[in-house]
């Protein structure tokens, strides 16, 4: 049966309060206890939630001991298994820390934990299947948020189920080939009553006495692609829906977090003192000592005080819709309208002008308004932080990332939910060539000795720049293994498994604002995630589902003193963070590289700037993969350099040329400067050198290296088809992939997973574009999807 018919059969089209009492994106005022408080202050867990993870804990322990049981069906100590099953209290506590990064991070959350899914077709061969069973809280934020939500309320659904029913113009789950601000593409009648529809929705709203933003329209616009069985993608769908559904009820899926952050009114940003909000089942609040309370989600927008009902048995239902929270974690408008450009200050201008009408002008109109304040009044703040979230009469919700922590850590670290180890994904993009550079978790670790973190712990990483020197960011990596090195901290914090975003089979480094994508590419990311989690489906590292057996059983093995597995030793040598920083690098670039029989030679500069070529001892005629795991960030002085235009944007590549026979070698190389420049330690400049797997005859006789810089246009020429790669221990294999020139992909022959059982299109001739860094790239691509809107304001006009 099509997961769509599914949907409509299923509980969530039958539960009494599965909507709003208006049926629609309104609330209402409903009847409640004359005596009823919504307010409890943040000093533990709920009831609701303890009763909750009980409940959870008894499935997860029969999932874990599967779970581990595969993982360490190699040791050859297997007795921390009995001791730790054979009492409930042993077992470990497991959690996911789902990432934010626009649709980037939707499809690369989405391919890690279908790995960790055992309903994942070769999960269990290939992959971490049986953890997500295992597991009791799923946090997220930003574009990790539209994952969760997606899989969550469309009753628990699996992305392996999404992908058996993936398609174009299909009105699938996730087709997304046309943008949300362009729905209908060169339909514009299409386009016309999609945004007929979403401004009836906020007139609704808004008729009903509760203030509306673009949060609103963000959040409406991206719901028609999660919910597209459900009427105007669920425009009366409620969060508090969750708690009565079988699935939730019977604690088979992990307890939902998703983030956003309080700001305060006026203000132009927030920071690590904005208090973060948590929004899960049953509740929405924060711990931080300027609010330090929690409201029950279902009855927000009742006006209260201090937590009562201004008007004794009279709430208000329905203000907590499913698509107004996704939008309240998911708002990239306010992202965008800080960067205060005047060109997408106008587009912004023209989108509110179109859906909010006389409230366009509003200082508030990027932002998610919670009026009535749920917390106004309340009494639990701490004495001597600022009182404004409790006294002011709306509170204002940004996207949970803005901050620069766009890993949810902070819910699933809390020593309230005796979490043992937290699975972190990492899609983010703030390294020069969009892939991540460590920066969530280094703010995380540096909040913590905050006013707004000081009840909070995360163990020791390295800075940013040693994040990367080492090469952190480039594959899994254990954090906080030992618990007796964290005795500092206010309390031992979970051991954090990382897991960044890496191309393996795809050039996974897009821009966060890219908004529409095939079903092709959106296949190639979620398995490019899969295998990101995997060390390449296990192809890179036989044993590292153990070694994560071996993460899971850490905090409890020290708890209880049990006897740690010789091969769990060895694991924690090879994955765990050893303290050390950029410090303590040698001025040696040692970079591993799968070519038959090569030799790899590394040159260094003086001053640490180093270059790597592969010398080929093969002949003339052979072929051979030449092929580097990650692109390279170079130190130069005032050597030359590569720039980007506005319109254009390049890759730097070096060819080995001379005298060859029918072919190059295309590698790639950190070039140095030259010996006679003036080298000035404070002015270095940076540029990044990327590569791409390619198979090519080697040339017999080289002469000299020369860099060109190639334009990446939008253009199919760009996409790199059917490498014939060399695994190490292995037979050649034809693959066939999607490589962009901007970004390297492993030459590791990777097992087949994550099949889709639909018709796919034959081709894609997406390029993804890699400049300087991030918001430059963001600018380019937003720059043609709000062109793309503002043409579309313009035709339309006002609604």
């Amino acid at each position: 049966m099509q997961l769509k018919a599914v949907l409509l059969s299923s509980s969530i089209l039958t539960i009494a309060h599965a909507w709003s009492p208006t049926n629609s994106y309104a609330p209402a005022t409903v009847d409640c206890a004359d005596d009823l408080n919504i307010i409890r202050a943040a000093d533990g867990l709920s009831e609701s939630e303890s009763n909750w993870v009980a409940k959870r804990d008894a499935v997860t322990q029969a999932a874990l001991k599967t779970f581990l049981t595969r993982a360490t069906s190699n040791f050859s100590d297997k007795s921390i298994l009995n001791s730790l099953f054979s009492e409930s209290s042993n077992v470990p506590r497991v959690a996911i820390a789902a990432s934010g990064g626009g649709y980037r991070a939707t499809f690369g959350d989405a391919g890690m934990v279908a790995a960790m899914d055992d309903r994942t077709d070769g999960a269990n061969e290939h992959g971490l299947g049986g953890l997500l069973q295992g597991t009791t809280y799923l946090a997220a934020i930003s574009g990790g948020s539209w994952f969760t939500s997606t899989v969550v309320f469309n009753n628990w659904t699996s992305v392996q189920d999404i992908i058996n029913q993936m398609g174009d113009n299909d009105g699938s789950i996730w087709d997304i080939e046309q943008s949300a601000l362009s729905p209908g593409g060169t339909d514009t009648a299409f386009t016309n009553q999609r945004f007929e529809n979403i401004s009836e929705a906020l007139s609704e709203k808004s008729s009903a006495g509760f203030s509306t933003s673009l949060a609103d329209v963000w959040g409406l616009a991206f719901s028609y692609y999660f919910f597209p069985s459900l009427p105007e993608g669920g425009v009366g769908y409620t969060w508090s829906t969750i708690q009565e559904t079988d699935v939730f009820q019977n604690a088979e899926m992990p307890y939902l977090i998703q983030l956003g952050k309080a700001q305060v009114p006026g203000a132009v940003s927030v920071d690590f003192s904005s208090p973060t909000i948590e929004v899960t089942p049953y509740d929405f609040g924060s711990w931080e000592p300027s609010i330090k309370s929690f409201a029950e989600i279902k009855y927000l927008g009742t006006e209260v005080s201090n937590g009562s009902p201004v008007t004794p048995g009279q709430c208000v239902e329905g203000f907590d819709n499913v698509n107004f929270l996704i939008g309240t974690c998911t708002n990239l408008i306010e992202y965008v309208e800080q960067a205060n450009s005047a060109y997408y200050n106008a587009v912004i201008d023209q989108l509110a002008t179109l859906f909010l009408g006389n409230a366009s002008t509003n200082a508030d109109r990027t932002l998610a308004i919670y009026s009535p304040n749920p917390f106004k009044d309340t009494t639990n703040y701490e004495s001597g932080s600022d009182t404004t979230f409790v006294t002011d009469d709306k509170l204002l919700l940004v996207d949970g990332g803005i901050d620069g922590q766009v890993i949810p850590f902070i819910p699933v670290m809390k020593q309230e939910r005796d979490v043992d180890v937290v699975f972190a994904l990492d899609q983010t993009a703030d390294a020069d060539d969009l892939f991540p550079n460590g920066d969530s978790l280094v703010y995380t670790y540096e909040r913590q000795f905050t006013e707004a973190g000081k009840y909070d712990a995360f163990p020791y990483v390295p800075d940013i720049e040693s994040f990367v020197e080492l090469g952190l960011n480039k594959k899994p990596v254990f954090f906080g293994c030992d618990a007796s090195n964290l005795t500092d901290l206010r309390y031992v914090p979970p051991l954090m498994v990382y897991l960044p975003n890496v191309a393996h089979s795809y050039a996974s480094n897009i821009s966060t604002l890219q908004l529409s994508f095939t079903a092709e590419e959106r296949l190639d990311l979620i398995r490019n995630g899969f295998e990101a989690a995997t060390m390449g489906n296990f192809t890179e590292d036989p044993d590292f589902l153990g070694c994560i057996g071996c993460a899971v059983m850490r905090r409890k093995q020290e708890k209880f003193g049990l006897d740690w597995p010789e091969e769990c030793q060895q694991c924690f040598t090879n994955y765990c963070w050893d303290g050390s920083t950029k410090d303590d690098i040698k001025n040696t670039t040692n970079i591993s590289s799968t070519v038959s029989d090569n030799s790899t030679t590394t040159t260094t500069t003086t001053d640490g700037a180093s270059y790597t070529t592969i010398l080929s001892t093969i002949d003339a005629d052979e072929l051979s993969t030449i092929h580097f795991e990650t692109s390279t960030t170079i130190t130069c002085h005032e050597c030359e350099q590569n720039t980007a235009s506005p319109t254009v944007t390049y890759t730097t590549i070096t060819a080995e040329c001379g005298e060859c026979e029918g072919g190059f070698t295309t590698v790639v190389t950190t070039v140095p400067c030259e010996v006679d420049e003036v080298t000035q330690s404070d002015t270095h400049k940076y540029t990044t050198v990327s590569s791409w797997t390619t198979t090519t005859e080697v040339c017999s006789e080289c002469e000299q290296m020369e860099a060109m810089a190639s334009a990446s246009v939008n253009s199919s020429s760009n996409v790199v088809n059917t490498a014939q790669v060399t695994s190490q221990g292995s037979s050649s294999k034809n693959l066939s992939s999607n490589v962009s020139e901007n970004s390297q992909v492993s030459s590791t022959s990777i097992p087949s997973v994550l099949q889709v059982t639909t018709d796919m299109p034959s081709q894609s001739s997406s390029v993804y574009s890699v400049i300087v860094n991030e918001n430059g790239a963001d600018q380019l691509s937003l720059q043609s999807i709000l062109t793309s809107a503002a043409a579309i304001v313009a035709f339309i006009g006002l609604i």
